[in-house]
């Protein structure tokens, strides 16, 4: 089976709990043939699908049983909650018994989850411990808990986060794999510019929430501060992430590593052309940029796109430097092929 079939297959279930949602969602609120106009609409039936069906197509569609079991639970306690909204109080018999039952689910759901989680920080601190590249101990222990797809690039950023939050003392520059490294936080004061942020949305957020509680509801104020409390997790990890997480490069490849997102790899022989940048860079499809504030002072001309980039703009303390660097590692690679292709 090719990566883009597994890729699909493992979205069937997802697709089939929207789908199974919407057909019981039509098949209570409307009178059909189905439901004999209205006069059977039983509760049990739907029972049997989120008993039975969804995760039936759980198991066979995800290799790994304990992201199965995971999902299967996950969307049992998400059709109760619907259920719940959807379901005519009058047709109603079986559903709130399971109403009070998915209380005890989602503990058991969330409660599985940071055991997970909890695994995967346990399994990168040993990895980290023992003096290995601090992504690659995320990467290798989010997938070996959650596997490779979609989910686990959306984890590995979200494990990074909340790893720079609480454990970035244990974190050194020196173990992030490549030759040479270069840093960015010092370019345009975007390390302070971060700090001065952060101290921003902090100050901001006692009085939005006061203002939100008394001008619109209390629950609105209580969910606007929970979603300004984790962009300011956010901003503390990038803050943190500047000065250890380096751009480093090999004798192959550049790691563009940029605060906490995901490491884009460039391979040198791939680069067609790389200069100095002065100017603001308009965001593009083809464009792919890498700086906190100011422009971008690298410009890097791929030969051959990856997806659809075509051009990376980096900004960095020393864009000299960094440029020597790779077009010196680039004649050497040059040669090294030179030379196989005349031996050949």
């Amino acid at each position: 089976m090719t990566t883009q079939s597994q890729v699909w297959v493992s979205k069937i279930s997802l697709i089939s709990f929207l789908l199974l949602l919407f057909a019981w969602y039509y098949f209570f609120n409307t009178d059909n043939w189905l439901n004999e106009y209205g006069f059977a609409n039983q509760d049990w039936l739907f029972l049997i699908d989120i008993a039975i069906s969804m995760p039936l197509i759980c198991f066979l569609c995800i290799k790994s049983v304990n992201q199965a079991l995971i999902k299967s639970i996950g969307y049992f306690a998400l059709f109760v909650t619907f259920g719940s909204y959807f379901i005519p109080g009058e047709d109603q018999t079986i559903w709130p018994y399971l109403t009070d039952l998915r209380y005890l689910i989602l503990v058991i759901f969330v409660f599985m989850e940071f055991s997970a989680i909890y695994c995967v920080f346990v399994a990168i601190k040993n990895a980290v411990s023992i003096k290995t590249d601090p992504d690659l101990a995320i990467e290798s222990a989010v997938k070996s808990t959650f596997g490779a797809n979609t989910i686990s690039s959306i984890l590995i950023l979200e494990a990074r986060v909340w790893y720079f939050i609480f454990c970035s003392r244990s974190i050194n520059p020196n173990l992030y794999y490549g030759e040479r490294a270069f840093f960015y936080h010092f370019k345009d004061s975007q390390q302070s510019n971060a700090l001065g942020f952060i101290l921003m949305i902090a100050f901001e957020i006692p009085l939005m929430h006061l203002l939100l509680h008394f001008i619109w509801t209390p629950f609105a104020a209580n969910i606007i501060t929970g979603l300004t409390l984790l962009s300011l997790v956010f901003f503390i990890a990038e803050y943190l992430a500047m000065s250890l997480r380096p751009i480093t490069i090999d004798k192959q490849n550049i790691f563009i590593r940029y605060g906490v997102f995901n490491t884009m790899t460039v391979p040198i022989l791939n680069i067609q052309s790389i200069s100095t940048s002065h100017g603001f860079i308009k965001r593009q499809p083809h464009i792919k940029r890498y700086n906190f504030s100011g422009v971008p002072n690298i410009e890097i001309a791929l030969a051959t796109p990856i997806g659809d980039i075509t051009h990376i703009y980096i900004g960095v303390d020393s864009p000299n430097a960094f440029i020597d660097a790779v077009t010196s590692h680039n004649q050497k690679s040059d040669k090294i092929t030179g030379l196989v292709g005349s031996v050949r």
